[in-house]
């Protein structure tokens, strides 16, 4: 029997943790326009074992600013997965927790994204799909960096 069929990978549950939506400014100024507001988006990964064995929590912190001249709207969410990784090796196991239930959580995320900034007043914000590999790539070399 290969090791491989001891795997188990799934998700558990997934879940708003939480959800801020601050509007500030107003949509009129964009409509009057023909200039784009400028939207920062800082993203991250948080990972955390779970009390159980093999149980962990991957939460992706999104956090966005939108500006026109002045201050547009201020969303943050934390939207959370629960999962089950039995059989996998530590490294195997890191690169599920910051590749894998990252881009399996993402979508949702952009739909509450889109639906709060859309029930908020303004056009709906859908993100563009992110890379989890090449991000998780990027945090380990500047690990490394970092370590030299």
């Amino acid at each position: 029997m290969s090791e491989e069929n001891n795997q188990t990978f799934g998700i558990i549950a997934q879940y708003t943790k939480d959800l801020s939506f601050e509007n500030i400014g107003s949509t009129a100024e964009i409509e009057s326009s023909q200039k784009q507001p400028q939207i920062d988006v800082q993203l991250k990964v948080n990972t955390e074992k779970g009390k159980e064995k093999n149980v962990f929590f991957v939460a992706l912190i999104i956090g966005i600013n939108a500006k026109f001249d002045k201050p547009l709207f201020i969303l943050e969410l934390n939207y959370t997965g629960e999962f089950i990784l039995e059989g996998f090796s530590d490294d195997l196991i890191d690169t599920i927790l910051y590749v894998e239930c990252p881009r399996l959580l993402f979508p949702f995320a952009r739909s509450i994204i889109a639906n709060v900034t859309s029930d908020g007043g303004f056009p709906p914000l859908y993100l563009t799909p992110i890379n989890f590999a090449d991000l998780y790539q990027q945090q380990k070399e500047s690990k490394n960096q970092t370590l030299q």
